[in-house]
């Protein structure tokens, strides 16, 4: 379960319907003051604190030091929202945030900026179940497969499916909560002494936001 703390009045500004906070597995807790969220920090330990630089009492400059100072509170990622001056943007940066907004607010590159923040891979290896169709394969349905290996540029999958070189396939598989689609094309099949198949897919297609969650959940795995 991730924990997200935020100030209410960031909340209201993006929004708690079709968000990150809308998905299974995150909780999220608003907050009025820097000094209820430093308290609530205290007894749950968030994963993501998305503060306000003019919260009262204590500005979000001062809280946001305070954290990092102390070696109990201190690992928690922090987004920022300040006044848009080079001035108050770098108090914020020098004061240990994360991420820094300027104001006015803009409420999609925020929720990006958190889900980066909250992505963490949840195997222990790089295997993901995927959901598999095939292009061009008229009555062809949809299969599952699991990948085996995944990078940026493709992935090892492994299936029942009879593939062959040329195929074009189009994957979808959750990476930290988030679902990604990819396209890609299959380079090798191996048969297996398992009567099953391993192909190399390389992708053809894949957005930037697909990528950059891919990214960073290969960087996240222990090396091997």
């Amino acid at each position: 379960m991730k924990k997200i703390i935020i100030a209410e009045s960031i909340m209201h500004a993006i929004g708690e319907s079709n968000t990150i906070f809308s998905r299974g597995g995150i909780k999220f807790s608003p907050a009025r003051s820097s000094e209820e969220i430093l308290n609530l920090h205290g007894v749950n330990k968030a994963d993501l604190i998305i503060t306000d630089d003019s919260l009262p009492l204590m500005g979000g400059v001062q809280l946001c030091s305070l954290l990092r100072n102390d070696a109990y509170l201190r690992d928690v990622s922090i987004i920022m929202v300040c006044e848009n001056s080079e001035k108050a943007l770098s108090r914020c940066r020098d004061a240990g945030a994360n991420i820094v907004f300027g104001k006015p607010l803009d409420p999609g590159a925020l929720l990006w900026k958190a889900s980066e923040l909250l992505l963490v891979p949840q195997r222990k290896d790089m295997r993901v179940l995927l959901r598999v169709s095939v292009k061009g394969m008229e009555g062809d349905t949809p299969f599952f497969a699991q990948s085996q290996d995944i990078s940026i540029s493709g992935m090892l999958l492994e299936t029942d499916r009879a593939l062959k070189k040329g195929d074009q396939l189009t994957c979808a598989f959750n990476i930290a909560h988030s679902e990604v689609t990819v396209a890609g094309m299959i380079e090798r099949v191996d048969p297996l002494t398992s009567g099953r198949f391993r192909c190399g897919l390389k992708f053809t297609s894949c957005n930037t936001k697909s990528l950059v969650i891919i990214e960073h959940f290969v960087k996240a795995q222990p090396r091997r």
